[in-house]
């Protein structure tokens, strides 16, 4: 596969349905069933999005071509994933141990990704995560991928935290009866050394003595019974 397209100008073929937009672009379903995203405006590091060309790892969504017009990156293309992201889901419909299950699969991968490459994943907020049909969680904008610009002595303590405090809008937010749950709460969001799926685990598993925990609504309706 080319990594590099080069066009006069982007066709309709890459932009037959509008899928969303944020901050650096727009991105358009293609006539091929892939991800087109278009940048709103020149100048964004071509150098960075090269160097995401080369990256593989399940659980992203990467760059696989590169979207030339007239000499300018205009934008790239790669893998559609079809889901909902994790700010939109229906909590009232998914079961709260298959997210677990999709959650801890995800933190594996990111823990691979941080290792083997040292990069800084600075941007895991619940838009960018989608939970596929098939119960897995992807990150779908890698754009916000970058060197870390600071002496990190752990990369992927780094990028767990980002995890953590994202998802902690929905599993983790406000102050527990249990000191054992304050601990897990601080160490994921102040360190990155607790994972996100072990204090939701636990929180889900004191909360089991007072209610039945099903689903993640049942799971946030909960939270209220652990607090302060």
């Amino acid at each position: 596969m080319e990594k590099r397209i080069n066009l006069d100008k982007v066709t309709r073929n890459y932009r037959m349905k509008k899928l969303g937009k944020g901050h650096n672009g727009t991105c358009y379903l293609t006539s091929d069933g892939r991800v087109y995203k278009q940048y709103h405006t020149q100048g964004i590091d071509d150098d960075i999005t090269a160097m995401l060309l080369e990256l593989q790892y399940e659980g992203f969504t990467f760059p696989e071509q590169l979207v030339i017009v007239d000499g300018i990156l205009k934008g790239y293309l790669k893998k559609y994933e079809e889901g909902q992201t994790l700010d939109k889901l229906n909590y009232s419909k998914v079961k709260l141990v298959d997210f677990l299950k999709a959650l801890r699969r995800f933190e594996n991968q990111l823990r691979d990704f941080s290792y083997e490459t040292n990069l800084d994943v600075y941007d895991l907020n619940l838009h960018n995560l989608i939970y596929t049909p098939d119960k897995r969680i992807v990150d779908i904008d890698t754009d916000p991928i970058a060197p870390f610009t600071y002496p990190v002595g752990n990369p992927h303590y780094e990028n767990s935290k980002y995890l953590a405090e994202s998802l902690n809008k929905i599993f983790m937010e406000g102050e527990f009866q249990s000191a054992r749950l304050q601990q897990l709460q601080r160490e994921c969001l102040v360190g990155g050394f607790i994972r996100p799926s072990t204090f939701i685990s636990e929180a889900a598993e004191q909360m089991d003595k007072m209610a039945t925990i099903d689903t993640i609504q049942d799971y946030n309706e909960g939270l209220v019974l652990l607090r302060k």
